[in-house]
């Protein structure tokens, strides 16, 4: 209505114009425009300017029309339509009403208005068919939303921290769930356990579950969902192979005394990282800062140059335990120099009697076998002498008390006895025995670290402090979770981490993903475990 009557005053005034070209002159009251009407209708004549107005008129009507919006319309009422058929019902039940008790017929019942969805059943000519719907969508991928860094906790000395909801390394709680095995049936070893409430408190929009927790191991890796409630510790199972041996490499292939079935327990806090773009490693890191210091070096008992001060006696001991270890591997270390020399002396027969063999290649071949010979000459010596030295030595630490420090004189000999066992025994004992007394503190703050409240005890408060204010993180690739990778869901990566002794190559990732259908699914069979190197 807006529209027509804008049109209508659009066309009113050219037309008046008009009317009044077509009729002048007209005299009276109008006698004193006759003179300028005259004057257009000279220069145009009366028809055409009386057309080109009316003509003008039609096109600012159209143009007023056009820029009036419509008015709102009137709501439809919430009466819904009703065919021939629907009426036909409502008479037919009317006129089938059921009588009263005492012979009346009983009001007709009120009808529910009919809605307007197509009638099930077959189309007919006048229901059109139905469209074919469209294929299902695929499950929408986790929002790129902010990755989780996993931030060890400082160890306090009057805490519980065993009593923690998410944390690395020691035991899971796994409740009645099975502790999980690889296809050969070889408990997997146990990495971590994170709270999904915690987890859920530090990112409102986790596309994890907000209850209950789930529990990560290595190895060919699973992914174990733990419910909800209070649960101890699952002791390790039988045939459950070494994790680490301590200050050495994880996963050893044969067991020693240094050697320990599950890692180092230490309790984490989840911590979100606001992020415009979750991809940017150099924001990452730099918001890390706000939960704790960057270190870019492996944990070490005295700073560069700085001479060592303390040491423990749980230091020597270890050192004492090396030896043993040595000792007892000494017959298996010679087995093997042994075949590598019968191998190289073979290589050099073949040799002598090839009249094709490259030049010169005889007598580099011949050189090599002497010298593992002679090198197999000192290991037997050194391997011989090796036992007196482990004796002498496990008499000195005998009653030792691990936790006691070493008076200064005491110190000055272990230093010694140090030096001398890499002098004459270095060949038989190779790499096993730390070459520093700052490499033994080293293990030893590391046990103190991680170790019960006894332990823990012996530890100064500025070595404590130090550790909790500098040694918090990794020194390489974080502890993290949440990220979107490739598609995937990153649950879980653990990165390289000498204070729980996860010392895998520093630039090695443990990665836990999982794709879309499955975690909407919560399918954590499907997660896939890997071991990379990165960059």
């Amino acid at each position: 209505m807006k529209r027509l009557f804008a049109a209508l005053a659009a066309f009113a005034l050219p037309a008046t114009i008009a009317a009044w070209l077509a009729l002048i002159p007209l005299g009276g009251d109008f006698a004193p425009f006759d003179p300028l009407g005259q004057r257009v209708l000279e220069m145009q004549g009366r028809s055409a300017a009386v057309f080109a107005l009316l003509m003008a008129g039609i096109g600012f009507a159209v143009l007023a029309a056009l820029a009036v919006k419509a008015g709102p319309r009137a709501p439809a009422t919430a009466r819904p339509a009703q065919d021939h058929r629907s009426r036909a019902r409502h008479s037919s039940s009317q006129d089938t009403a059921s009588p009263a008790p005492g012979g009346e017929p009983s009001a007709p019942a009120l009808e529910e208005p009919e809605l307007a969805f197509p009638a099930a059943g077959p189309a007919t000519e006048e229901e059109p068919p139905e469209a074919p719907s469209a294929p299902a969508a695929p499950p929408p991928l986790p929002p790129p939303a902010t990755p989780i860094a996993l931030i060890r906790k400082p160890r306090e000395r009057y805490r519980d921290w065993f009593m923690d909801q998410s944390w690395l390394g020691g035991l899971p709680r796994l409740g009645d769930r099975p502790w999980p095995r690889d296809a050969a049936g070889t408990p997997l070893p146990f990495a971590a356990q994170i709270s999904l409430a915690e987890l859920a408190a530090a990112r409102a929009d986790t596309p994890l579950p907000t209850t209950g927790s789930l529990a990560f191991f290595l190895g060919e890796g699973a992914v174990v969902p733990v419910p909800e409630g209070v649960h101890d510790f699952s002791a390790p199972p039988d045939g459950l192979p070494p994790a680490y041996e301590e200050g050495r490499s994880p996963f050893p292939v044969r067991a020693s005394r240094l050697t320990r079935w599950f890692f180092p327990f230490w309790p984490v806090t989840p911590a979100a990282l606001d992020l415009p773009d979750p991809a940017d490693e150099d924001a990452f890191v730099q918001q890390l800062r706000r939960y704790a210091p960057l270190r870019d070096h492996p944990f070490y008992a005295a700073g560069v140059g700085a001479p060592l001060e303390t040491l423990w006696w749980h230091s020597v001991i270890h050192l004492a335990d090396r030896l043993q270890d040595a000792r007892d591997e000494s017959p298996a270390l010679l087995a093997r120099r042994r075949d590598e020399m019968a191998r190289q002396h073979a290589e050099l027969a073949r040799l002598r009697i090839d009249s094709a063999a490259v030049p010169y290649a005889l007598e580099d071949a011949q050189e090599i076998a002497e010298q593992l010979d002679a090198d197999f000459a000192l290991l037997q010596e050194q391997c011989a002498a090796l036992p007196a030295m482990v004796d002498a030595l496990d008499q000195f630490v005998a009653g030792r008390d691990p936790m006691t420090q070493l008076t200064p004189d005491e110190l000055t000999i272990v230093g010694d006895i140090l030096a001398e066992v890499h002098e004459r025994y270095g060949a038989a004992v190779q790499d096993r025995v730390p070459g520093t007394l700052a490499q033994l503190a080293t293990i030893s703050l590391r046990a103190m670290m991680v170790g019960p409240a006894e332990m823990l005890a012996a530890l100064p408060d500025p070595i404590l402090r130090r550790i909790n204010r500098e040694y918090r993180l990794p020194p390489v690739h974080q502890h993290r979770m949440l990220d979107i990778d490739g598609g995937d869901t990153l649950l879980l990566q653990l990165g390289y981490d000498d204070l729980v002794e996860w010392c895998w190559p520093e630039n090695g990732v443990w990665r836990f993903r999982i794709d879309p259908v499955s975690l909407a699914a919560q399918d954590w069979s499907a997660a896939r475990v890997t071991f990379e190197e990165l960059p």
